[in-house]
């Protein structure tokens, strides 16, 4: 038998359901799983190691040609409908994956209209699930697939990376990244889509400063031409290196051979904490009891303020919303709030010693 799972994206979101795959894999051991998902997240989806194939849709891509999106789908419709899966597991709960779920021409089982994203998406599934609010987001989708399928969740979430992870520390490094970590190097992920998650370029430039001073190497990957801007203005002494474009599987390598990582809240940084790299993050709008990776290696910091966890997107103390990039007083008051000195000392806790 075949299933299909249905998870555009994003990189966090999709790394937060890798437990509930788990599950669903242990109810039944010997289907197919199949996973839907955008392109820019395929190569991510197949280091699960109960997923069988993944498809990629390139949705996103089509949005300035939305003429080309009916060819899209009509293709999309033969292959899933070639594949003759047994159920959908729509893990999204928006109408969009409702209706590309539509097209594997199978029962769809998902979230029901008060726990889906979008309550019209429930209308489409088969069966449904009623998921408490307030749980984190991995208990949210274990709890999907135990209430559809019967998943025994009693056990701690299982990412299914253990096999990903031994291959990556057997093959070592590219030769073309070597000779970033020949000395002891920390990673520090800056980039984010969330205007309220920037950290004030100032507190990364103090925070280089200090690590430099230690004796570590910053390393500064980017994912744009934006963030590659911001990683430029970041490399500040000889000792903080901009790191050349690299796939997310080389990003993971030099993270796993690194002494640590220091990251805004975002997807980047919840995998490396999934993979037991140490690790420093900061949660400025956002709760780690939400969406952090618990008994892991990563530290969560917050900024105890009042008026966070908001999880908003811009700030609702700046207003208009301020554009990526804007200088300090444009800065959500949660950010400025976790100081360069603080996370630099959490450094020296976290790190030093590790992977000495």
């Amino acid at each position: 038998m075949k299933i299909l799972v249905v998870r555009l994206s994003s990189l966090g979101d999709i790394l937060h359901l890798f437990p509930a795959i788990s599950d669903l894999r242990g109810c039944f051991p010997d289907a197919e799983i199949h996973w839907l998902v955008e392109p820019a997240f395929a190569e991510m989806a197949g280091w699960h190691q109960a997923v069988n194939k993944v498809i990629a849709v390139p949705l996103r891509r089509h949005k300035k040609s939305w003429w080309k999106i009916p060819q899209l789908l009509r293709g999309l419709k033969r292959q899933l409908g070639a594949e003759n899966y047994v159920l959908v597991l729509d893990a999204q709960g928006l109408l969009k994956s409702a209706l590309l779920a539509r097209l594997a021409g199978a029962d769809i089982y998902g979230f029901d209209k008060d726990s889906a994203r979008e309550s019209l998406a429930a209308r489409f599934y088969k069966k449904t699930a009623r998921v408490a609010p307030g749980l984190h987001v991995i208990e949210k989708n274990r709890q999907l697939v135990a209430q559809l399928f019967g998943a025994d969740i009693r056990q701690p979430a299982d990412f299914g990376l253990d096999a990903f992870r031994r291959r990556q520390m057997a093959s070592g490094l590219p030769e073309h990244l070597k000779s970033l970590i020949e000395l002891p190097s920390i990673v520090l992920l800056h980039g984010t889509t969330w205007n309220s998650k920037y950290w004030p370029e100032s507190s990364w430039l103090e925070l280089v400063r200090l690590l430099t001073r230690q004796g570590w190497r910053c390393l500064l990957p980017w994912g744009n031409e934006e963030e590659r801007q911001r990683a430029l203005r970041l490399a500040c002494v000889p000792q903080a290196l901009v790191l050349p474009g690299l796939s997310l599987t080389d990003l993971v390598s030099l993270l796993l051979h690194a002494q640590g990582f220091v990251s805004v809240e975002t997807g980047i940084g919840h995998l490396a904490a999934v993979l037991n790299v140490p690790g420093i993050m900061l949660h400025g709008p956002t709760d780690p009891n939400y969406s952090g990776i618990p008994g892991k290696s990563c530290l969560h910091l917050t900024s105890g303020l009042d008026c966070s966890p908001c999880f908003k997107r811009d700030c609702p103390l700046l207003s208009p919303p301020p554009l990526a990039g804007e200088g300090v007083n444009k800065i959500p008051p949660c950010q400025q709030k976790i100081t360069a000195q603080s996370v630099y000392q959490q450094c020296l806790e976290q790190f030093s010693g590790s992977r000495g």
